[in-house]
């Protein structure tokens, strides 16, 4: 493990982290927003397999990053200051579309891909007056590294406070947090495989507020993923093995019905004429409850989470613990196989978190 990452979560938020001091020079002294010079960056591979470059811009917006894959732009994680949570806006499948949908005005908290859950009862999934802010503390400049196999990466990482409404605008939010969140976000491409691969690791520190906190939610609360809306109608959503059933078996969501599967990942693919794709979600079996539970629903529109079941059994964490959470997402521009998948997610999940 790098040495940068031997420092606690409130040693990170606090600045006992001497690297913080280079990275704060690239960052605005009083929003955070992350210098554009830094975000300029051209990141090139990291390895011999792949053909193009990486590279990270802000021509929208400073406070997101734009990653292109050569000309084809694959990623967009937005942190806009007076948002509730930043999360990942657009996803897409080498050669294809984003596959995303960010804010739909039937649910406008559904922010593409995000992660949310209650804390003490606070609700930090949805954004009406009383509801929980992710705030972030410090961004860290976009960074470039060989990926698992030498493929194009890049990793970017931010310090969040999850803070209760009242305290979400105060000017230091250390000592009133609830939970303290080092995120980091490892997006490589292997033209090899078709793949582009985002695996989302948080480590989260009770500190500050409250010397418990629960976590809890309803059934859908997690890594959530909400879909472009043109694909709707062309989505299968399949599941791993589970005991008695299949790889690659399809939840039964007629009528309207919703399923929680725990598994080792969950998938959904679109036959969209001329842009098939196919989006896995993953949990590492290091999480707390081992594999995920899946929520899956099709109507009133498709949507999948990665959940710890937290609706049936809250978790109680207290004050100097620390836990993580580790997901893994992939996107591909065709209907994968479940055994491709299978094995590609077996071989993530023997690696440490």
């Amino acid at each position: 493990m790098n040495s940068r990452h031997d420092y606690s979560i409130q040693e990170l938020c606090l600045g006992a982290n001497p690297l913080l001091s280079a990275c704060r020079a690239a960052i605005h002294p009083l929003s955070f927003i992350l210098h554009p010079l830094a975000l300029g960056l051209v990141l090139w591979l990291a390895g011999p397999a792949a053909a193009a470059t990486l590279s990270v811009q802000t021509s929208e917006e400073e406070t997101a990053w734009n990653v292109l894959y050569g000309q084809q732009r694959v990623f967009v994680y937005s942190f806009a200051p007076k948002k509730f949570k930043p999360y990942v806006k657009e996803l897409s499948p080498l050669g294809g579309e984003n596959i995303l949908r960010d804010a739909p005005f039937d649910h406008l908290h559904h922010h593409a891909l995000m992660y949310g859950i209650r804390v003490n009862g606070i609700n930090f999934w949805e954004e009406v007056s009383g509801s929980g802010v992710q705030k972030v503390i410090e961004t860290w400049p976009a960074v470039t590294q060989a990926g698992p196999d030498g493929e194009a990466a890049a990793k970017f990482e931010q310090v969040l406070h999850w803070v209760s409404p009242q305290d979400a605008f105060l000017p230091d939010t250390a000592p009133v947090a609830l939970l303290v969140e080092h995120r980091a976000l490892l997006l490589t491409v292997n033209p090899a495989r078709q793949e582009v691969a985002l695996e989302w690791k948080s480590k989260f520190e009770v500190v500050g507020k409250t010397n418990t906190v629960t976590l809890g939610g309803a059934t859908y609360h997690g890594l959530g993923i909400r879909f472009r809306q043109d694909l709707d109608g062309l989505a299968a959503h399949w599941l791993a093995g589970t005991a008695g059933l299949p790889a690659g078996h399809s939840p039964d969501l007629a009528n309207s019905r919703q399923d929680l599967s725990q598994a080792p990942w969950a998938a959904v693919s679109f036959d969209a004429p001329g842009h098939p794709a196919t989006i896995a979600l993953a949990g590492h079996p290091a999480n707390a409850r081992g594999d995920a539970v899946y929520f899956s629903m099709l109507k009133a529109f498709p949507y999948l989470s990665a959940t710890q079941g937290l609706d049936k059994e809250p978790l109680i964490y207290h004050r100097g613990d620390q836990f993580e959470l580790n997901y893994l997402v992939l996107v591909y521009p065709e209907a994968k196989p479940s055994e491709t998948l299978r094995r590609r997610v077996e071989a993530w999940r023997q690696t440490k978190p």
